[in-house]
C-alpha cells in the first residue's frame, strides 16, 4: 500500500472515532433513570426537649416539647398543627387542652442566647410570658 493511502485511512479512522464519541448520551439503565440522591434530613427544631423554669423543676416540673406536641406539668397539653420558624424562634398553631375541652391556640417560642439554652413562651393558654431553661440529659 502506498504511504498516502495509509495516512488517508488513518485520518478517516480517527474522524470516525471522534464522531462516535460526540454522539448522543447513552440511554439510562434498565428501569429508568438512576434514582435521585436522598433529600437531606430535616434539622431538629431547637425547642425539642425537656424545659423548666428552674433547674429544681427539671425532675418533676419539666415541660416536654416534641416536634409535634407539648405537655406541661401543669396539665396543659397541645398538639401542633403548624410550626413556623420566625426570627429567633417559632410560631406555633396548636390545639391545646388546659382544664377544658381542646381549643385552638397560637403561641410563640423565642430562643434566648443563654447557657444553658433558654426560651420564652408567649401567648396560647398562658397568661404571661414564661421563660424556660433546657434541662440536662
Amino acid at each position: 500500500m502506498k504511504p498516502a493511502l495509509i495516512a488517508l485511512l488513518s485520518v478517516l479512522s480517527l474522524a470516525a472515532c471522534q464522531r462516535k464519541a460526540e454522539g448522543p448520551p447513552p440511554p439510562p439503565p434498565i428501569g429508568g433513570p438512576p434514582p435521585a440522591p436522598p433529600a437531606p434530613a430535616p434539622t431538629q427544631a431547637s425547642f425539642i426537649g425537656r424545659w423548666a423554669a428552674t433547674a429544681d423543676l427539671c425532675a418533676k416540673g419539666a415541660w416536654m416539647f416534641e416536634a409535634d406536641r407539648l405537655s406541661t406539668a401543669g396539665e396543659v397539653g397541645c398538639v401542633f398543627k403548624t410550626v413556623t420558624s420566625v426570627g429567633s424562634g417559632y410560631r406555633i398553631e396548636a390545639l391545646c387542652t388546659a382544664q377544658a375541652p381542646p381549643e385552638p391556640q397560637t403561641f410563640t417560642l423565642t430562643m434566648l442566647p443563654a447557657n444553658p439554652p433558654a426560651m420564652t413562651v408567649m401567648g396560647g393558654p398562658w397568661r404571661a410570658p414564661i421563660t424556660l431553661h433546657l434541662c440536662a440529659g
